[in-house]
């Protein structure tokens, strides 16, 4: 069954990944790999079935499973946060398989001086679904959007253009434009390796490792009416929110 999320009440954002060349923070590389850290306790795990009351995508307990992501990661949930969290599952209704998580920070548009900054969250094997975005039809609503990751916790594998390389754990649900995407380069990114968009418009998703994955996206703008994706129902389902 396919679900509507209420887009209406996203503030900043709702978006994510692309590629070009990965680059390693010297401060952060210190960090030992999400395979190698020693997170509290077991890895949360998840049924789809459980975000869904009456049919209906049910954003609260989306929030409590991405509370409890953070704190197996050793994330500083801070006051307020779960209040602040974004959720959606793209009107797909398989949370668990395609959806997203986001806590917007700032999002200035003032022409050169425009500046994005929002941390996103994904559960375990969790796909972002795959998107662009295209120049605001309102120069007033920026540049149109590049932007970039810095992994923080877990692993990332962050797809965009390029050569097709993508590892065998990274599965594209069937729920997710009958299994298919356009894009297929690969790079798998671990705490402190940041990752940038490959191309300005250019088509990116994201497919989280087995322990979830938390990171940091930087941009010069973001505008919600640019953005664009690759399945349907997800792309008329966000821009039917922003109404």
């Amino acid at each position: 069954m396919t679900n509507q999320t209420n887009l209406s009440r996203r503030s900043l954002l709702a978006t994510t990944v692309g590629i070009t060349t990965a680059v390693a923070l010297p401060a952060l590389a210190q960090q030992p790999a999400a395979n190698q850290r020693s997170p509290r306790g077991p890895v949360p795990t998840f049924e789809n079935s459980q975000f869904y009351t009456a049919g209906k995508f049910d954003e609260e307990k989306a929030r409590d499973a991405i509370i409890d992501l953070c704190r197996f990661h050793r994330y500083p949930v801070f006051s307020g946060m779960r209040e602040k969290l974004w959720v959606s599952d793209y009107g797909i209704g398989r949370f668990t398989e395609v959806g997203l998580a986001a806590i917007g920070f700032a999002n200035k548009i003032d022409g050169p001086s425009s500046y994005m900054l929002q941390e996103l969250f994904l559960l375990p094997n969790q796909m972002l679904p795959e998107h662009w975005h295209e120049r605001p039809a309102d120069p007033k609503n920026g540049p149109q959007k590049d932007e970039g990751w810095l992994i923080r916790w877990g692993r990332s594998y962050v797809i965009g253009e390029g050569e097709a390389n993508l590892p065998k754990e990274v599965v594209v649900p069937k729920c997710h434009h009958d299994g298919k995407v356009t894009v297929e380069h690969c790079v798998v990114a671990d705490p402190g390796v940041f990752v940038p968009l490959s191309s300005v418009g250019s088509r990116h998703w994201q497919f989280a490792g087995t322990q979830g994955v938390i990171l940091t996206e930087v941009a010069n703008a973001h505008d919600n009416a640019s953005v664009r994706h690759t399945d349907k129902t997800a792309n008329d389902t966000f821009l039917s929110g922003l109404n």
